[in-house]
């Protein structure tokens, strides 16, 4: 039988795993989309991806709220999940018809930019997905929320695959279309599963049906809508680098160079959303002094991890770049060694943004967390891009997550009455879950070995 101690680390683990096999998914089609699309078209591809995304993280922010109001308001949960029904629904409805109002006043149907027709196609399906697995995770669901944020990607990759096969009968402009319209129609699926599977997790009397409460719109107004700036404030703070580089350097293939360099490097951040997914109902739902000793506990096990991930990556990362992505892009080898200190970083200062947002109730707090690592990142950014190209980029995004980091820490202390040496001073207990899990790995490799 597992202690409840026990089983939030089992829980954290297969998190942490899934997490990471996600991550593996990303890597794995981003390769074959390297090489079925030429480098302009695979840089379009991406662009189209953080319009998308950049949206999703505004209607993100509106999710959160009911996210957080849901193990609140114990007695008060259906008419949370019916308001948030009613205000993605307006939101993805607008998007949708605000974008064929659009088509059908332009005297050319695609006169729009490519990537936003695309993307504004996608986005409301986003939304819908990412409100299904906020409440998942609201809900404490997490082996659920683990499937569902493995359908796109699981989907993707096998159409990925499909295309890769057919890529030699195929002229680029019909691949370019393909990525589209599979990217479209497998973030369409994740969508629809994912509330189904919430409206199956939650058994709410009514779950489905749109209603306003004015308690809730207020909420989501209010901690929404700082939440909602927060994540944009956030998404363009993770972006700042590319779009500039994009923006500043001449030569469309270093922003598809460095594009890579992102997403490889980026892997680090999925641990520390998996940590902040699992202990995402305590901390919104628990004692205060509960939610300061997980936020602590959690930081550091972030750093542990994700130092030790990126050891990995150090050594395995550079030639796979190159095996996986082809010699045109071994310019992304440098920019990805630079970008993994700063990732680190701010892996851990998603938790202490988690802990402003989730366990205090400030949303508005995060508006200015992310907002000061933006602007460092800008600047940094219009200061060594110039000078040092796609690594000027790397270094300042790694610059910027630093330094906010130490700043959150120190804001941290200030909230907390807390020393803020508990995120980052690292104990002999904080080890041992790793020395352990070693130690049965090890016995398992034995036993299999024994058997043969």
């Amino acid at each position: 039988m597992l202690t409840p101690t026990h089983r939030l680390s089992h829980t954290t683990v297969l998190t942490v795993l899934n997490k990471m096999a996600l991550s593996a998914l990303a890597f794995v089609y981003s390769a074959l989309f390297a090489h079925l699309l030429t480098l302009p078209d695979r840089v379009e591809f991406q662009l189209a991806g953080t319009i998308a995304q950049t949206g999703m993280t505004f209607v993100g922010g509106l999710s959160n709220y009911f996210a957080y109001a849901y193990p609140k308001f114990r007695d008060d949960r259906c008419a949370v999940v019916q308001t948030g029904n009613l205000v993605i629904g307006i939101a993805s409805l607008a998007v949708w018809g605000g974008t064929w109002v659009w088509w059908w006043l332009q005297p050319v149907p695609w006169h729009l930019p490519r990537p936003w027709a695309w993307a504004l196609l996608c986005m409301p399906w986003t939304f819908v997905f990412g409100y299904g697995s906020r409440l998942l995770q609201a809900a404490d669901e997490m082996t659920w929320l683990n499937r569902a944020n493995a359908t796109q990607p699981a989907l993707f990759t096998a159409f990925a695959a499909i295309l890769f096969m057919v890529r030699r009968h195929t002229s680029n402009t019909a691949l370019l279309t393909a990525a589209y319209g599979g990217w479209v129609l497998t973030n369409a699926i994740a969508a629809i599963l994912s509330m189904t599977w919430a409206r199956r997790q939650l058994r709410l009397p009514g779950m489905l049906q749109w209603r306003a409460n004015r308690r809730h719109l207020l909420g989501t107004l209010r901690y929404g809508g700082w939440s909602s700036l927060a994540q944009v404030v956030s998404i363009a703070n993770y972006r700042m680098d590319f779009w500039l580089v994009y923006a500043l350097l001449p030569r469309s293939n270093d922003a598809s160079v460095y594009g890579i360099a992102v997403v490889a490097a980026e892997v680090l951040l999925n641990i520390s959303s998996a940590i902040s997914s699992v202990v995402f109902a305590q901390m919104t739902g628990g004692e205060r002094a509960t939610a300061e000793r997980l936020t602590e506990e959690s930081t550091r096990h972030t750093l542990i991890s994700s130092a030790m991930a990126a050891l990995g990556m150090y050594l395995t990362f550079p030639w796979l770049i190159v095996l996986a992505f082809g010699h045109a892009y071994a310019g992304a080898i440098g920019p990805f060694f630079l970008l993994l200190p700063g990732l680190i970083a701010k892996a851990a200062s998603n938790l202490v943004i988690q802990y402003a947002t989730n366990t205090l109730g400030h949303a508005r707090a995060s508006v200015w967390m992310n907002g000061l690592s933006a602007l460092l990142n800008a600047a940094c950014c219009a200061l060594f891009i110039p000078r040092w190209g796609t690594l000027g980029a790397a270094l300042a995004s790694t610059a910027s997550y630093g330094l906010s980091f130490a700043v959150y820490a120190w804001w941290y202390q200030q909230q907390s009455g807390r020393p803020a040496s508990g995120l980052v001073r690292i104990r002999t207990a904080d080890l041992t879950p790793y020395g352990r899990f070693v130690q049965q790995l090890s016995a398992t490799v034995r036993s299999r070995g024994s058997r043969r």
